[in-house]
């Protein structure tokens, strides 16, 4: 059933009731493969700090249930990430045949586009946020510590940090859509371009070693992208 102008309010939630079954669906089956490989996919997250060459480097589980609960969260967030093309694709799916042929452009465009920067922004973070966060944690440690943090809440971090990233490059999007909805117009970026620049170097600041270069490679990407939701928002005006 696809859904359309015609349909009652009822027939619209059953629709809205096979969307959310068919993105759960793939996120258990993702989450069941990701359960197998995940020792693989706990490797890659580790890498980072392998490569910083660390001594005596070990994650333990401190509680009974840590394995289990590390293969879960493993799990979740894999599927999380790998699914996010396909909850966009369901959205695009379910309000498609509701809206203009202009808007069906328009709808395609954010689809498209939000899935491309959602994963970069995940691959931004793992390249670079990640090891920065961590070679700034490893420079606290005594060394008279050996470090050895625990492991369900390392992969928790760095999937938080992965997802996170992922979900702020999605600021263009979401300049286009509240745009497009009246709520915020490219008038309004503008006079919040010094707020957001100061925020940005806050938040570089706080994820980064404490270096010039590090705040800047991360306040400037975010900087780059508030510029492109003001274009955005620009092109996107909705015109009185």
């Amino acid at each position: 059933m696809s859904l359309n102008k015609n349909m009652t309010f009822i027939d619209h939630l059953e629709e809205l009731r096979w969307t959310f079954l068919r993105v759960i669906i793939l996120n258990f089956i993702l989450m069941c493969i990701a359960f197998i490989y995940s020792n693989q996919i706990q490797d890659i997250l580790v890498a980072p700090i392998n490569n910083l060459g660390l001594e005596n480097f070990y994650l333990q589980d401190i509680k009974i249930t840590s394995p289990f609960m590390a293969k879960i969260i493993i799990s979740l967030f894999s599927a999380i990430i790998i699914s996010f093309p396909h909850f966009i694709f369901e959205v695009y799916r379910f309000v498609y045949p509701a809206i203009s042929d202009v808007s069906k452009i328009f709808l395609f465009f954010i689809f498209i586009f939000s899935n491309i920067l959602f994963l970069f922004g995940c691959f931004f973070g793992y390249t670079y946020l990640l090891p920065i966060s961590i070679s700034f944690f490893v420079r606290l440690i005594d060394q008279n510590v050996i470090f050895a943090p625990e492991r369900v809440g390392y992969i928790f971090y760095s999937f938080w940090l992965i997802v996170v990233s992922g979900f702020v490059y999605q600021l263009p999007v979401i300049s286009l859509i509240l745009t497009k909805l009246k709520i915020i117009n490219y008038e309004f970026l503008k006079q919040m371009r010094p707020y957001s620049i100061v925020l940005f170097l806050v938040l570089g600041a706080f994820l980064s070693p404490p270096d010039p270069l590090s705040q800047l490679l991360i306040a400037l990407p975010l900087y780059i992208l508030y510029e492109l939701s003001i274009v955005i928002s620009y092109f996107f005006r909705v015109k009185s």
